[in-house]
């Protein structure tokens, strides 16, 4: 897939979205009534009378800043429907806030909901033209929507406006043409990353171009990088990062070990978007051991009456016993 223009309509923001100053009214719509109210006591005098209007518009601004906060580090636990009721509750205080439209989108993104992701994402990029992140956060969702003319379109906005932001490098590999031009951007994503999540994500990413560039030893180098790092990841982050070490792990033929990340990936997000997946890959670990074990196959995906997951955490807590003792 190359970098040619794309012929499809741009995203046109709001009008008032052309100016910093629209941008600020639009995220903080309170802010106008607040400084008319503050005039309004220092000509006329502090009374009570005076100041209710102006702790009425600072509440009103603190519980959506309360709500947004709360709401993110529940998306970053992976509890997608709590996190979705609090946004929904900052939405209906302030319908224009671009944050609000880009955490729905972030959390249809995670619920296997695309089309959903990429309606709040585009508002928030009408709402908020001058964010990197949002357009690379769209980028993101088109490509899952398998929509790659608009994908790129947008990557290469995101590219525009911050070149050095980890999450456009990341985007931006994804339609490199060449393997130079996909490891430039992966190591310029690396370079950008600030959080154990953006690093762990990045060394994921490169494993793999490495595997498929046929440099298995520098991949193995990575993987042992992240597996030291994934812990300090957030949980919805780490059911992922578990998931896509399972993959490089069985590309390595380390089939064992895969399987254990597979189980770990489980665990710590079943509701996410790669649990499914994660729980087929274990199974069929686990079915493809016990034939080459016992020269027979798996009946009805249990194991001596124990279904498969079962059979797996029990595998699981032996190993750690094991390691310990």
């Amino acid at each position: 897939m190359g970098f040619q223009s794309s012929d499809l309509e741009e995203l046109q923001p709001y009008w008032i979205a052309h100016h910093w100053i629209g941008q600020v009214f639009l995220r903080t719509p309170e802010l106008p009534g607040i400084i008319a109210v503050l005039l309004w006591m220092v000509l006329g005098g502090v009374v009570l009378i005076n100041a209710l209007p102006a702790v009425l518009c600072s509440l009103w601004f603190l519980s959506r800043y309360l709500l947004i906060g709360q709401a993110r580090r529940l998306l970053n636990d992976g509890q997608y429907h709590s996190a979705m009721r609090l946004v929904r509750i900052a939405k209906s205080l302030n319908p224009f806030s671009a944050d609000t439209h880009w955490l729905l989108g972030l959390i249809a993104l995670q619920r296997n909901r695309p089309r959903v992701a990429v309606d709040h994402l585009e508002e928030a990029c009408r709402l908020d033209p001058d964010n990197a992140i949002l357009y690379a956060a769209l980028s993101i969702a088109l490509i899952d929507l398998e929509e790659p003319k608009a994908a790129i379109q947008y990557a290469r906005k995101a590219l525009a406006l911050n070149p050095d932001l980890f999450e456009v490098n990341m985007v931006m590999s994804d339609f490199a043409e060449t393997n130079e031009q996909i490891e430039y951007y992966l190591r310029q994503a690396l370079h950008a990353s600030r959080k154990p999540d953006d690093r762990a994500i990045a060394y994921c990413a490169l494993a793999f171009h490495l595997i498929e560039s046929g440099r298995p030893t520098e991949a193995e180098s990575l993987i042992a990088q992240t597996i030291k790092l994934v812990q300090a990841c957030n949980p919805v982050i780490r059911g992922s990062i578990h998931y896509r070490l399972g993959e490089l792990l069985t590309a390595c033929g380390k089939h064992d070990m895969a399987r254990d990340q597979f189980l770990l990936s489980i665990k710590i997000d079943p509701n996410g978007p790669y649990a499914a997946n994660a729980w087929r890959a274990a199974a069929l670990g686990f079915i493809e051991e016990h034939r080459s074990l016992h020269r027979q196959p798996l009946v009805n995906r249990e194991i001596a009456g124990k279904d498969v997951i079962t059979s797996l955490d029990e595998e699981m807590a032996r190993k750690r016993r094991s390691r310990s003792g």
